[in-house]
């Protein structure tokens, strides 16, 4: 009966087998006959002895070599997981972090452009009402110089009206050879009266004017002090 030795594999990885038989001479008394069977080989115990060293030592580098497939086919199980888990959760995630970080710069961009329009309007505004206060301040010494010419008028006006009434008093004696000097006078300031009065009426009319336009003006400067202090410029 002959034994199953287990020594060596080919390189597919397929376990070779390899039958070892002791064989034993019979003696007969017909003729004797050696049998060669090509499943069958002889060898000594030193060459034995090295196959199953080598098969130890092959053994060995194929459990090595398992092991290390096995490490490899774990490595590249774990670097698909990473892989997946790259492509179908961290890169979703980054790309929507891109995206709300993409919006929120295009919102800061159009608020820093809004700001910068809204500089630009308020600068107009501020040189508006400059512009304004000092046409206030114009139109303010306008007033007072057309109030202070309306008083000299008003005091000249009565200066007049009391020269003109001194001729309608009693005639003095020895006044009436100067009546025809006093009528010419009082033609005189008749006339400088109406002038004057003329003067006034044009002065009044373009201090009212004047004034109107003030008071415009002052209610645009008013509604733009509105308008910057609901936008908290001042």
């Amino acid at each position: 009966m002959s034994r199953r030795w287990y020594f060596e594999t080919a390189p597919s990885g397929k376990e070779q087998v390899i039958s070892v038989k002791r064989t034993r001479s019979h003696r007969h008394h017909h003729r004797h006959h050696r049998h060669h069977d090509p499943d069958v080989y002889r060898v000594s115990r030193d060459e034995w002895d090295g196959l199953v060293e080598r098969e130890r030592c092959l053994a060995e580098t194929n459990r090595s070599l398992a092991d290390e497939a096995n490490g490899l086919r774990a490595s590249l199980a774990a670097a698909q997981a990473e892989a997946h888990n790259l492509s179908n959760v961290v890169v979703p995630q980054l790309q929507g972090q891109i995206n709300a970080l993409s919006a929120d710069n295009e919102a800061l961009r159009l608020s820093v452009d809004n700001v910068a329009r809204q500089s630009c309007e308020e600068e107009r505004l501020r040189q508006i009402i400059d512009r304004l206060e000092n046409d206030k301040c114009c139109l303010e010494k306008a007033r007072c110089s057309l109030e202070r010419e309306n008083a000299d008028l008003k005091t000249e006006n009565a200066s007049l009206r009391g020269r003109i009434r001194c001729p309608s008093r009693p005639m003095e004696p020895g006044c009436g050879r100067r009546l025809p000097d006093l009528s010419r006078d009082a033609e005189y300031w008749k006339d400088q009266c109406r002038q004057w009065r003329s003067k006034f009426e044009d002065t009044r009319r373009r201090h009212d004017d004047t004034c109107g336009i003030l008071e415009i003006r002052t209610q645009k400067m008013r509604a733009y002090e509105e308008i910057l202090k609901r936008r908290r410029i001042i």
